[in-house]
């Protein structure tokens, strides 16, 4: 069962890749700036809405195997904290500048890049994953 929920929460992971890389495309496909600002506003949502179901997947998989705090789960911690983060300073500063291209490809590379180191670095980890005695 608790690989069943590793499982799960890295699933919604690789979601929540594919969703910033969706989001990474919005202004890229878009000239109209009303057009990019209405979307990226909807994108927000959806992509804080994940990031806070990845990190429900998480926690309860963390409770129900009552595991202890090590680097593994501290990174995650920290990588729940960094990459909403990075994602709002974007849409304030898209909402600021003119040149959102610049500004778009700048943070979603970094949140992208954590996103694709989580799912490297877990890859196959969630098979070998702490069971319960």
């Amino acid at each position: 069962m608790f690989n069943e929920m590793v499982l799960y929460h890295f699933i919604l992971i690789e979601t929540l890749l594919a969703v910033s890389i969706v989001g990474f495309t919005i202004p890229i496909l878009s000239k109209n700036y009303n057009l990019v600002i209405k979307r990226m506003r909807i994108y927000i949502f959806v992509f804080h809405g994940l990031i806070t179901s990845v990190a429900f997947s998480g926690l309860v998989a963390f409770i129900f195997a009552k595991m202890e705090l090590n680097l593994t789960i501290y990174t995650m911690i920290l990588a729940f904290i960094t990459i909403p983060t990075i994602e709002s300073i974007k849409y304030l500063k898209i909402l600021k500048t003119d040149n959102i291209k610049a500004v778009n490809i700048k943070y979603s590379i970094i949140n992208i890049s954590i996103l694709l180191a989580f799912t490297i670095w877990k890859l196959g980890d969630y098979n070998s994953a702490v069971s319960i005695p």
